[in-house]
């Protein structure tokens, strides 16, 4: 069973998705395919199982900007919005 899949955009750029299978964080990547000399793919987003955050609040969604090392957002999916 593959459990990577690409998706080709209209403008050219790929996307990839492929499992985490960490015990402590199973989730899901997904990522811009590499291009230039390095090839190196760029994390854009993931969502995993967090078993450190209280029941009900353990799957989370994390992103990350271009232009930053670290990601821009992470929190739990069932956390209330702030509007």
């Amino acid at each position: 069973m593959n459990d990577k899949f690409k998706v080709v955009l209209p403008n050219g750029i790929v996307l990839l998705s492929e499992p985490n299978n960490d015990p402590a964080y199973p989730g899901i990547q997904i990522s811009i395919k590499g291009t230039g000399l390095d090839d190196t793919n760029e994390t854009l987003c993931f969502v995993e199982y967090n078993s450190d955050k209280p029941v009900g609040k353990e799957i989370c969604v994390c992103a990350y900007a271009r232009d930053r090392d670290d990601y821009v957002y992470y929190a739990s999916y069932n956390e209330k919005s702030k509007q």
